[in-house]
């Protein structure tokens, strides 16, 4: 059972008239390469079957792409674990590419400037080899027409790897954050949680909340008057100075930049 956590990371999302669709994982045939597949809605409960199948999907040596073209999120912290899903597959892959319209998730993906690492694509159909559409073929254990298959190990991490980036969402502005907090707060051990991170993020904790706050900080930068110091301030950091040098080395760009690269 996942921890209940309110994560910081809000993006504006539609109130739902639409019943709610059930999470499928598939797997169709890229021209070169595989389509990691999301369909319905990314939810705190399935959260581990996607994290696993990102972490397969992102071991394998084929090219990888992500269709996200019929996936949503059913609240703040289903958007969150699928946004940081993304930035840990371009972690684990130099080259991502991923086809999302325009919607809460690419807002999501924008505003937290995770898409200026990818390739983002508005057209699924120009993932696909010519003729093929994506199968119903279940890439690994997954939530498939509502019902989960049996837990496998991959999915149990899964799952610890879900809480604990919901338990940074909401902790990440203490700069003193530790991975011994996360683990207590997850009911697990550190040492487990570290295997976790490496396995299924791609890297240690302490790079992985830097690359969270990372995100926190283009999002206030993007949808906010704040001064820098003050973004630093929310997102962790105690220095405005060390804020910028880290946000510069991961985006690419400084936080001023971004904030006048921003859609008027």
């Amino acid at each position: 059972m996942l921890a209940t956590h309110r994560p910081a990371l809000r993006v504006a999302l539609p109130t739902m008239t639409a019943p709610v669709q059930p999470l499928s994982i598939a797997h169709a045939r890229a021209d070169g390469g595989r389509v990691l597949v999301l369909r319905g809605d990314v939810a705190v409960d399935n959260a581990p079957d996607m994290i696993a199948a990102f972490t397969r999907a992102a071991r394998g040596e084929e090219a990888i792409a992500v269709d996200l073209s019929d996936a949503r999120a059913s609240d703040a912290g289903a958007m969150a674990l699928l946004v940081n899903s993304v930035r840990r597959l371009r972690r684990r892959r130099d080259q991502a590419t991923v086809a999302c319209p325009r919607g809460p998730v690419r807002t999501a993906l924008e505003h937290t400037a995770v898409a200026r690492r990818i390739t983002l694509l508005d057209d699924p159909a120009e993932l696909y080899a010519p003729g093929l559409q994506p199968d119903d073929r279940a890439l690994m254990p997954a939530v498939v027409g509502g019902h989960r298959q049996r837990i496998a190990t991959p999915v149990r991490r899964g799952a610890l790897l879900a809480e604990a980036t919901l338990a940074m969402e909401q902790r990440h502005p203490d700069p003193d954050l530790a991975l011994d907090d996360v683990a207590r707060a997850i009911a697990t051990s550190s040492r487990q949680l570290q295997r976790v991170f490496s396995e299924h993020a791609g890297g240690a904790f302490r790079e992985d909340l830097a690359a969270m706050r990372m995100q926190h900080g283009a999002v206030l930068l993007q949808t906010t008057d704040l001064r820098v110091a003050e973004v630093a301030q929310r997102v962790g950091y105690r220095q405005a100075a060390q804020f910028a040098k880290a946000f510069r080395r991961h985006h690419g760009v400084s936080p001023s930049g971004l904030r006048r690269a921003r859609p008027g």
